[in-house]
């Protein structure tokens, strides 16, 4: 049964994590809206709305979310709609600096839950549905003012722009950052995942590999200095992106970084030096027949997108795989769970004029063939599937595993579901009101341990047309 609810009073997606910090919980909210609550009532304390230029959501490709605030010393931090970053004191929400950082006139976004970094909040951007070029941002807690900036995509003169086969090309070539990055105080790294090139379907204008687009950068938090990265899909001509977050684990005594992909795969990269370890299918897969030895992946010629000809039935779609929701790893039981959907698409290509402050998607037509919803457990040591759960629809929430075994997570149904990690059998289920497609949090308050899960459909919803029964888990 809730304890209590709250509503912030703003409709579309509400996809934040949840904080929790000395009984007072801090959640975003759609449409640039942050909030203090008591954690023991639901009581509003505090709540900041930013007023955001009129325009901004036009701009935004997939609806006027947020994905969290972040926590340090006695302020809190978030990002707007229009690119701004915010920092507020904790305890009355008062505003201490408000730094833009991108022209969202020109698709420059921001949804990003910040990174908080040796004094540094570490932020990312939306947009790469537009010709920009995107890039990860580092402030000074306690000003607001640029440490440094790192392109995802070369500029004139830098290693990496010869495969993007022109300059003006790599200066419009997309690479979006905006899933929050994790950082690794052992080796003082930084990594951050980023997103698809520009145009998203469209491969001719841009022959190459398209770095660093659809990869994990690994950067030095004092520069934002690249030290190594690891592409998941060069010449991405699917919008798979690779913005997805990277999971940190610790696995008898080896240090991967787990990563689930809109490719299809479940990746473990040696994150002490970027190197492949394993590529495991999250769903049906049929874009590439395998990888090379350092995990490159061998494209199937069929499954390639071009003009004047439809290429059907190309597994996955870019919403197939893993979505952005966070999947999560249970360290104990050595359990990645992923939240996925199984769902194939036709495509057909087509040029598309280059114009600042205009999608280019280099697409003519789209089509999403029936699919589901999956929720699909590795075993992280090798990789190999041990559970999945099929329902009609896709897990839009995030995932979280507790010591004590249990995954939680979400659907667009509004069910908030509880399943034993080791098994994947459904323990419980509780609809919340509307669709799920932010990630839960756990806290305790008066010695008594709560999970909060924020509940308000929105985002981007292509997969519209998938639909089949679902049923119990299989191995």
């Amino acid at each position: 049964m809730p304890k209590w609810s709250f509503s912030p009073g703003t409709l579309d997606a509400q996809q934040t994590t949840p904080l929790v910090n000395d009984g007072v919980m801090y959640l975003t909210a759609a449409h640039s809206r942050i909030y203090a609550v008591d954690a023991h009532t639901g009581r509003q304390i505090w709540g900041y709305v930013h007023p955001v230029e009129e325009g901004t959501v036009r701009k935004m490709c997939c609806d006027a979310g947020n994905r969290g605030a972040a926590l340090y010393g006695d302020m809190v931090y978030f990002t707007t709609n229009d690119a701004h970053v915010v920092a507020l004191k904790a305890a009355t929400g008062e505003v201490v600096w408000d730094t833009t950082v991108g022209d969202w006139k020109l698709g420059q976004t921001m949804t990003v839950a910040p990174l908080v970094v040796k004094g540094k909040i570490v932020v990312g951007l939306s947009g790469a549905e537009f010709p920009t070029r995107l890039w990860v941002e580092a402030l000074d807690a306690e000003t607001g003012k640029e440490v440094w900036r790192r392109y995802t995509i070369p500029g004139d003169g830098e290693k990496g722009v010869e495969t993007w086969g022109s300059v003006d090309a790599a200066m419009h070539g997309g690479g979006s950052t905006w899933i929050t990055g994790s950082y690794d105080p052992n080796i003082d790294t930084v990594f951050w995942g980023t997103g698809n090139p520009n145009p998203d379907w469209d491969g001719v204008p841009r022959p190459g590999d398209n770095l660093y687009s659809n990869s994990t950068l690994a950067l030095d938090p004092a520069t934002g200095t690249l030290k190594y990265y690891f592409q998941y899909t060069p010449h991405d001509v699917w919008d798979f992106d690779g913005v997805n977050e990277v999971v940190l684990a610790d696995i008898d005594g080896k240090k991967p970084w787990l990563h689930g992909d809109r490719n299809g795969f479940l990746y473990a990269i040696d994150r002490t030096n970027g190197r492949f370890v394993y590529g495991s299918p999250i769903s049906q897969i049929n874009w590439m027949t395998g990888f090379t030895e350092d995990g490159r992946p061998i494209v199937n010629k069929a499954k390639f997108p071009a003009y004047g000809k439809e290429s059907k039935d190309i597994c996955p779609a870019s919403e197939g795989g893993k979505w952005w929701n966070p999947m999560s790893y249970d360290p104990q039981r050595k359990v990645v769970v992923v939240p996925s959907r199984e769902i194939c698409t036709d495509i057909l290509t087509a040029p598309e004029k280059e114009v600042d402050g205009h999608t280019r998607w280099g697409v003519e037509r789209l089509g999403w063939n029936k699919g589901h919803g999956q929720l699909v457990a590795f075993d992280a040591t090798t990789g190999k599937k041990t559970w999945t759960v099929d329902l009609p629809s896709p897990f839009m929430g995030g995932v979280m595993t507790t010591a004590s075994g249990l995954t939680f997570t979400g659907t667009p149904e509004g069910e908030f579901k509880a399943y034993d990690t080791g098994t994947g059998k459904e323990l419980w289920s509780y609809q919340t009101g509307s669709g799920i497609v932010g990630s839960p949090s756990t806290f305790v308050v008066d010695g008594k341990q709560y999970v909060a899960v924020p509940s308000g459909f929105g985002g981007w919803v292509g997969w519209a047309t998938i639909g089949r029964d679902g049923g119990a888990p299989h191995n």
